[in-house]
C-alpha cells in the first residue's frame, strides 16, 4: 500500500495555506478557532511572518483529502 503523496509534505506556504482554508471555507478566524491558535498565529501563516508548522499543514491536507468542508450553516426557514 503507497502513502499518499500529500502525507509526506510537510512545508505549507503562506499562498498554499490561505488556499487551503479557502478550500476548506474557512476564514483565518474560524481557522484558528478550529486550529486551536490564535487568530495572531493565522494570520502569521497566511503572511509569511511565521511557518505554518507541519503538523498544521498535515490536518489541513487531510480534511481537504477527505472532501471536509465547512461553511455557513443552512437558515431555518423564518415563519411567514
Amino acid at each position: 500500500m503507497s502513502v499518499p503523496k500529500w502525507l509526506n509534505e510537510r512545508a505549507l506556504s503562506p499562498k498554499a495555506y490561505g488556499r487551503a482554508l479557502t478550500e476548506l471555507g474557512l476564514n483565518q478566524s474560524s481557522a484558528a478557532r478550529l486550529l486551536g491558535i490564535s487568530s495572531r498565529s493565522s494570520r502569521r501563516y497566511a503572511s509569511g511572518e511565521s511557518n505554518v508548522p507541519p503538523v498544521v499543514a498535515l490536518l489541513l491536507r487531510s480534511l481537504i483529502e477527505h472532501g471536509v468542508r465547512f461553511g455557513k450553516r443552512p437558515r431555518r426557514p423564518t415563519a411567514a
